[in-house]
């Protein structure tokens, strides 16, 4: 069985235009997807003592998702508001960090985490802390970082471009989906010979190797709530891909867990 662990964040989304709350967050996301495929899974995050918290420790349990590395701290779990555009696509904003905002790696976590398979650690501005000990950690890990949301939170090309020597695969999204950067991130993959995952939403996906550039058309179908697709798409991904090392079979997969994910409201429903 494959063991995955995801480092990065446990935050509720909230939608006030709907009066809905959801777990949520690219690292219990993951996790969530992923054991549905049949990965171990292990999240690394922090949540508080409030409520949310007593929900995602319950969750976890519930879906068999691995919390002996899920830091628990004195206050308020994470949140974050979503509205939904007229394409139905998130809008992130007041990102209230609570317990996450001084959120390190202890040395109990980066030991377990080179004991496995696969670790995907997200990259946002104000978890880059946690991002760079993931970066310089020595692992036989397949080592995974995800620069997806295309928000106010994102990181700068710069981080990606000093990031990749340390990565098997790199994984962006629509921020970066310009022609220009598109070349530009064909380049690493070239030059560093590693995958580069880029999400294009309705325009489907790529993959750049040293050699070939893959491409994945994305599946028709209504949105109701695309929060979460590219989560649901990376965990798919990254375990029919170490299963079988074929790219493009692995891109279809995730396409199709992907078109799945955006047909219901809330990343985790």
């Amino acid at each position: 069985m494959l063991k995955l662990a995801a480092i990065g964040d446990c935050c509720v989304d909230t939608y006030p235009q709907l009066n809905k709350f959801f777990l949520g967050g690219t690292s219990y996301n993951l996790c969530l997807a992923a054991q549905k495929l049949g990965a171990e899974t292990s999240l690394i995050s922090i949540i508080g003592t409030d409520e949310w918290g007593k929900k995602y420790l319950d969750s976890c349990h519930r879906y068999k998702i691995n919390t002996d590395y899920l830091s628990i701290k004195n206050g308020k779990t994470s949140t974050v508001q979503i509205d939904l555009d007229q394409q139905n696509r998130p809008i992130f904003h007041d990102w209230q960090l609570g317990v996450l905002k001084p959120f390190t790696l202890t040395q109990k976590q980066l030991n377990f985490i080179s004991t496995q398979d696969v670790v995907r650690c997200i990259c946002l501005k104000p978890l880059i802390k946690v991002f760079k000990q993931f970066c310089h950690l020595k692992t036989k890990a397949f080592k995974v970082a995800d620069f997806s949301g295309g928000t106010k939170y994102s990181p700068s090309l710069t981080i990606i471009n000093q990031s990749v020597p340390y990565l098997d695969l790199i994984v962006t999204s629509q921020s970066y989906q310009n022609k220009k950067i598109l070349a530009h991130l064909q380049n690493l993959a070239r030059k560093f010979d590693k995958l580069v995952l880029v999400l294009l939403g309705s325009r489907g996906s790529r993959v750049f190797t040293k050699d070939k550039t893959y491409l994945q058309p994305a599946v028709t179908t209504k949105a109701t709530d695309t929060t979460g697709a590219g989560d649901a798409y990376l965990a798919t991904f990254i375990i029919k891909y170490l299963q079988t090392k074929n790219v493009q079979k692995a891109m279809f997969f995730a396409t199709q867990a992907a078109a799945k994910k955006i047909a219901r409201l809330g990343a985790s429903s």
